[in-house]
C-alpha cells in the first residue's frame, strides 16, 4: 500500500521498496508544469485517435468512421469480449489500454514514490476487467499477478522472457512527470520495475527506458532530442543494466530466473538490445532526413525501414519508441503527428500516437487540443497531482486496500461488486453507474456496464448479471488527511503512534500498521505488546519476510523464540 505520513513509523526503514524517499525540491517552474500537462493531454488524445484505426485495414476503418476522414476522435463501435462478444458504442475521445495503464501507473505513485506492489497486485489484475485492448503479454502477466503468491519480480507466466512488446513503454510516462529532477536517471529504476511486472525481454525494458529519457528531455528543453542525442541516450542505457543488479528484488531473484529460463546471461542480451536500439535510431534518422517531398512519407518510410508494418515488428517495445521520436522529427506539430500516426494503417496506431503525443505535446507552447479526450478533467487533476509530487509536495494519494488482506477478483466479471448497497470496483473503490443499461453477453452469465470512479475515470467493465458482495478484506483504506505544513513537525515532535487499519478477530480488534519498509527494533517493540495474539505474530513475521532482509528475518525469529520461552 502506498505509504502515508498519516500512518505510523513502525516498519519504516528509510527507503521504499523501489526508490529512495523524496526530499524537498526546488519548486517546479510554470513552464515545466505546462509542458507536463500538455504531454499528458496529447498522450490521451493521440491514444483516442489512434484507437479508432488500431488493427484494421482501410475497409475496416471506413466502417468504423462511416466513411468520414479520421482527423479528430469520434464515436465509434467496437466489439468487446472476443469474437463471440458484443458491439459497444464508444464515446468520442475514448482511449484504449495505453491510457488506462498509464493512469494505473499514475495512481500507484505517491509522495513516497512508486509503489510497485500496489501496481502489480491491485491495479494490473483489476485492469483486466475493464481493459479496452491490451497485448497478450500484458493480459497474461496481469492475470498471473492476480493469483495468490505471484511476486512482481517473479511473474513467470508462459512466455515471459520473450515478452518484448510495447505494453510497458506506453504506460511509463507518469514516472517522468512525477520526477523530482529531469536531469538525473532517478526515474529509471521505477521504469524498470514497472516494465518487469509484465514484460521480461530487454527490448521491452530498454524501449521503456529510452522513451522515458526522450520524454524527460522534451519536457526539460521544450524540443525533441535530435538523432545524435538519442544515440547518446541509447549508450547511456548500457549502464541501466546496473539498476537491475543494484535492486535487491531484481538482482537476486528476477535476473537469475531470467538467465535460468533462457540459458544465457542478461548482460549479453542487454548489450545486444542496446546495439539494436542504436541501429534503429540510425535507420529512423536516415528516413526522416530523406529527400521525399511530403513529410508524411518520411514517417511512412521510417515505419517500413524499421519493420513496424510487419506483423512480427508491429508492437515492438524497442522500435515503437524510436518511431514516436522519428514522427516528431518529420512532423513537429502534435496535431499533425498524431493524425499521421493514426492514419498509418498496419502500424500500432494508438501506441505510437500516444507516445508521440506525450513527446511532441511537451514541446507544444500552448494547450490547443482540437477536441478533449474522454475524462479530460480527471486527466488534468491527476497530472497536477503528479506535478505536486515532483515539486516535493504531499498531495493526497490514492487509497487502496491493505495488501496483507487483499485478494484479487477470481475472474474479470467479479471485479464489479456491491458494498453497503452501492457499486464498487475491487481495489478502486466506489463507482457510479452510467447510461446506457448494461449490455448482456451473447453467452454466459455476464454483461458490460459503464461506470465512473470516484476519481472521475470512465470504465466499461465486465460484470456478472447478479453482482457479488465486495469481500470485506478488500475494503479501501482511507488514510487521514494531513497538511503539508504540519506534517514534518508532527512526525518529529509526536511519539510513534500504534494506529492503522483495524481487522476484526474472533474477540478483539488488531491494530495493523500499514506503512512500508522494515525497522527491526520497532517491529519487536510492537509485537512485544501483542505477544499473546497469534494474528499479530503472524502479521509481523509476514511483513518482515516480505519487506526485510533474510538477516532481519532470522534475527526476528530468534528474538521471538527467546521471548516466548521466557
Amino acid at each position: 500500500m502506498t505509504a502515508s505520513r498519516a500512518q505510523p513509523d513502525l516498519f519504516i526503514a528509510g527507503e521504499t521498496s523501489i526508490g529512495p524517499r523524496r526530499g524537498p525540491t526546488t519548486p517546479m517552474d510554470a513552464t515545466r508544469t505546462q509542458r507536463t500537462l500538455n504531454s499528458a493531454l496529447w498522450a490521451a488524445y493521440g491514444d483516442a485517435l489512434g484507437f479508432i484505426s488500431e488493427l484494421v485495414d482501410e475497409a475496416g476503418l471506413q466502417r468504423r468512421t462511416h466513411g468520414r476522414p479520421l482527423v479528430t476522435p469520434m464515436p465509434w463501435t467496437r466489439r468487446v469480449g472476443g469474437r463471440s462478444g458484443v458491439n459497444i458504442k464508444l464515446p468520442a475521445g475514448c482511449w484504449s489500454d495505453d491510457t488506462q495503464l498509464r493512469l494505473a501507473t499514475s495512481r500507484a505513485i505517491g509522495p513516497e514514490g512508486f509503489d510497485v506492489e500496489v501496481f502489480a497486485r491491485v491495479e494490473l489484475p483489476v485492469w483486466t476487467a475493464y481493459a479496452l485492448g491490451g497485448g497478450r503479454a500484458s493480459k497474461a502477466a496481469a492475470t498471473n499477478l492476480g493469483r495468490q503468491g505471484t511476486l512482481w519480480f517473479a511473474n513467470t507466466f508462459a512466455g515471459w522472457t520473450n515478452a518484448g512488446g510495447n505494453g510497458a513503454a506506453m504506460r511509463i510516462q507518469p514516472h517522468v512527470w512525477a520526477a523530482n529532477s529531469l536531469h538525473s536517471d532517478e526515474f529509471l529504476e521505477d521504469v524498470v520495475a514497472n516494465s518487469v511486472c509484465t514484460h521480461g525481454h530487454p527490448r521491452a525494458i530498454i524501449g521503456a527506458c529510452f522513451h522515458a529519457l526522450t520524454l524527460a528531455y522534451s519536457i526539460e528543453s521544450g524540443a525533441l532530442p535530435p538523432p545524435d542525442l538519442c544515440l547518446a541516450f541509447a549508450a547511456r542505457l548500457r549502464s541501466t543494466y546496473d539498476v537491475i543488479n543494484g535492486n535487491q528484488s531484481l538482482g537476486a531473484t528476477w535476473r537469475p530466473l531470467w538467465e535460468h529460463e533462457t540459458g544465457t546471461t542478461l548482460a549479453a542480451a542487454w548489450e545486444l538490445t542496446v546495439q539494436e536500439l542504436e541501429s534503429a535510431i540510425e535507420v529512423a534518422a536516415e528516413a526522416s532526413a530523406s529527400s521525399l517531398d511530403v513529410q508524411d512519407e518520411h514517417y511512412h518510410r521510417a515505419l517500413v525501414d524499421l519493420g513496424l508494418l510487419l506483423p512480427e515488428g508491429r508492437g515492438s517495445g524497442l522500435l515503437t519508441p524510436v518511431a514516436a521520436v522519428a514522427l516528431g522529427w518529420c512532423l513537429p506539430s502534435p496535431e499533425q503527428a498524431v493524425r499521421c500516426a493514426a492514419n498509418s494503417l498496419g502500424s500500432d496506431t494508438d501506441t505510437i500516437a500516444t507516445m508521440a503525443g506525450a513527446l511532441i505535446g511537451a514541446t507544444d507552447g500552448e494547450h490547443r487540443l482540437p477536441t478533449p479526450p474522454l475524462d479530460e478533467p480527471m486527466i488534468v487533476a491527476e497530472t497536477h497531482r503528479l506535478i505536486g509530487v515532483a515539486n516535493g509536495q504531499r498531495p493526497a494519494s490514492h487509497a487502496y486496500p491493505d495488501l496483507l488482506t487483499w485478494s484479487a477478483p477470481r475472474t474479470q466479471a467479479d471485479a464489479l461488486a456491491t458494498e453497503d448497497g452501492h457499486l464498487a470496483v475491487a481495489g478502486l473503490g466506489s463507482v457510479t453507474a452510467l447510461p446506457p443499461e448494461p449490455v448482456a453477453a451473447k453467452q454466459g452469465d455476464f454483461a458490460w456496464q459503464w461506470v465512473r470512479t470516484g476519481g472521475g475515470q470512465t470504465l466499461l467493465i465486465k460484470r456478472r448479471s447478479t453482482l457479488p458482495e465486495l469481500d470485506p478484506r478488500n475494503a479501501i483504506h482511507h488514510p487521514r488527511a494531513q497538511s503539508d505544513e504540519t506534517d514534518g513537525r508532527q512526525r518529529e515532535s509526536q511519539p510513534r503512534r500504534q494506529e492503522g487499519m483495524s481487522i476484526t478477530t474472533a474477540d478483539r480488534r488488531l491494530e495493523v500498521p500499514l506503512d512500508r519498509g522494515v525497522d527491526l527494533g520497532t517491529a519487536l517493540d510492537w509485537v512485544e505488546t501483542r505477544i499473546e495474539e497469534d494474528q499479530a505474530l503472524g502479521y509481523t513475521l509476514r511483513r518482515i519476510a516480505r519487506d526485510g532482509s533474510v538477516d532481519q528475518l532470522i534475527a526476528f525469529v530468534a528474538a521471538l523464540r527467546q521471548r516466548l520461552r521466557q
